[in-house]
């Protein structure tokens, strides 16, 4: 009964929103940054990158948390679903 009520009432939930869409193009941006600045680090010494890489990094985590906090949303636990009182 299960299964046939979830077939034909059923509420099919996306993974991604537009929201976290746009987090992890943000973050793609980002990582090609750091690939920039790894490559610039080693043609040139990390001194002269580090205040980059600090920043590039306090980004990461701010992006990153803001992922986290996109991405969770509680589940409902009944699935649309009556509870049977009987």
């Amino acid at each position: 009964e299960y299964i046939r009520e979830s077939a034909l009432n059923g509420e099919v939930v996306s993974g991604h929103n537009t929201e976290t869409i746009a987090i992890a193009k943000n973050l793609i941006g980002m990582a090609n940054n750091l690939n920039q600045l790894t490559k610039l680090s080693h043609q040139r010494g990390f001194h002269e990158t580090h205040v980059y890489v600090v920043d590039l990094l306090r980004r990461l985590k701010a992006i990153l948390g803001e992922y986290r906090q996109a991405s969770y949303k509680p589940k409902p636990s009944s699935m649309g679903r009556k509870e049977d009182t009987t």
